[in-house]
């Protein structure tokens, strides 16, 4: 019973967080609350090893390049997978995401659109990647 209402509150605040950052491209920050309240139902210890990977994503901020609501999705969604399950769901995401941003390119370079968007959500691709991880 516990383990389903762990699996629909961090499926659930996934999607939402995908919804909004895909409309309003902000993560926010109830829905990354959520997730990380999931991750105390069934909790283990081991699980805070995987805050360490939202380091990357804090690092990176310091240079402009990604915005606090991906630092506290992937630290969130990280701590309710543990370190194994949340690389493997942020390499998955990620990878989504590099293919998208190429084909995107192509597709551009195609159409002759020089116009290229200064920036693409990543929520949606980081929510499939935890999801898919979650249930692997």
């Amino acid at each position: 019973m516990l383990y389903a209402v762990k699996t629909a509150l961090f499926v659930i605040a996934l999607l939402i967080t995908s919804i909004t950052d895909l409309k309003s491209r902000t993560i926010p920050y109830t829905a990354c609350l959520l997730i990380a309240g999931a991750g105390l139902i069934h909790f283990s210890p081991a699980q805070f090893w995987g805050l360490l990977l939202a380091l990357p994503f804090y690092l990176a901020s310091g240079f402009d390049r990604g915005g606090a609501g991906d630092i506290l999705l992937v630290a969130a969604s990280s701590f309710v997978l543990g370190l194994k399950a949340g690389a493997a769901g942020l390499i998955l995401g990620l990878s989504c995401f590099v293919l998208y941003c190429l084909a995107a390119a192509v597709v551009r370079k195609i159409k002759k659109c020089g116009n290229t968007p200064v920036s693409y959500p990543l929520a949606p691709f980081l929510a499939a990647g935890f999801i898919t991880a979650y249930f692997f």
